[in-house]
Formats: C-alpha cells, sequence, structure tokens
C-alpha cells in the first residue's frame, strides 16, 4: 500500500504543476475547493465513458484530434526549436491523410464497436511526445509512398542528349524558331 501511495503522490505532483500553468485549472480550484489534478481527473474520466458508450463520439474525439493538436501546434510555432515544429507537421500530415480514408470508410467503421475508443487511443499515441507515434508513422509510412508517387512522376533527366548536342541541332538552335520545311533544308545545306 505505500508504494501505492508514492506512485500517487509522484503523478499527483507531476499533475499539479503542468496544471498550476494552466488558468482554468486554477479557477477550478479556487471556485469549488476541490483539487485540480481531481477535477482535471474528472473531467477526463466523463470524456472517455461518453467516448466509450459513444455519446457524441466523434465530436468528442475529433476536438481532442484538432482542439489538443490546434494548442500544441501554435506552442511550437513559438518556441525556438525546430524539433516540435517537426513532430506537430508529421501529426497534420498523418491526421489529414486518417481523416481522408476514415470519410470513405466510414460506412465500413460504422459498425466496428469502440472504433471511437481505439481512434481516440492513437490520436493520443500520435500526439504524445514520449511516443512520437505522428512522426513515426510518417516516416515509416507517409513519406516512403509519397516519395515513391513523386519519382514515378517526375521525369527522368535525359544526360545523353543533354550533354552533347549534335551539329545540325546546334545549327538549328543558333537560328531560331524556324519551321519544319526551313529546319530541314537547312540540315541539307550542310
Amino acid at each position: 500500500m505505500e508504494h501505492a501511495r508514492q506512485v500517487h503522490d509522484k503523478y499527483y505532483e507531476t499533475a499539479d504543476t503542468m496544471l498550476a500553468r494552466m488558468p482554468l485549472a486554477v479557477a477550478f480550484q479556487n471556485k469549488t475547493g476541490v483539487p485540480k489534478v481531481y477535477g482535471a481527473a474528472g473531467f477526463a474520466s466523463v470524456w472517455i465513458l461518453l467516448v466509450f458508450f459513444n455519446i457524441g463520439a466523434p465530436l468528442l474525439v475529433n476536438l481532442v484530434g484538432f482542439g489538443y493538436a490546434a494548442y500544441a501546434t501554435v506552442g511550437a510555432i513559438e518556441s525556438p526549436g525546430k524539433e516540435d515544429d517537426t513532430q506537430w507537421l508529421a501529426y497534420w500530415v498523418v491526421f489529414g491523410l486518417f481523416n481522408v480514408a476514415e470519410y470513405f470508410a466510414g460506412f465500413l467503421l460504422y459498425w466496428f464497436p469502440f472504433y471511437y475508443v481505439a481512434k481516440l487511443a492513437f490520436l493520443v499515441w500520435l500526439m504524445l511526445p514520449a511516443t512520437r507515434g505522428a512522426e513515426r508513422l510518417y516516416h515509416t509510412g507517409v513519406r516512403p509512398i509519397m516519395l515513391n508517387i513523386a519519382n514515378r512522376r517526375a521525369p527522368a533527366p535525359n544526360t545523353t542528349a543533354a550533354a552533347a548536342p549534335t551539329a545540325p541541332a546546334a545549327a538549328a538552335a543558333a537560328n531560331g524558331p524556324t519551321s519544319s520545311s526551313t529546319t530541314a533544308t537547312n540540315l541539307k545545306s550542310e
């Protein structure tokens, strides 16, 4: 039991320190007298239960996907480092592709029980700095596919033709644009 108390105190202090930076959490504690950590835990529990029982789950899950991610992205843009920018750019790419796929597969996903619970867990996994799921998925899945598509569309450079133009082609280029009969005449006269 003593170990459980130590774990509780450790996480309580960490959460309390994080929530102390949020004016809404501090105001909640001042108005209700309930510690902000317990208020946040209660709010999160109600949120998860609503998602679990599919009561407004699409809205609630997308609020997590858009809301927190937008807040963290603004923080990343304003920070001096680049590492968090990469995490959130990767998140938005993966999140966008996921939403497009979900739009087309929505009629099938409706039949999967606890789909929104799984989606919430997936989005949290993408966002968490400890897992850096968005970067991992971007580098292992999205990036190779996009590079493959880009390489198929880009024309291959023609190094042999550009390296040494033939004398008739050089003469035709020097004379400027001409009709095909004039070009043929120039080639015969050389």
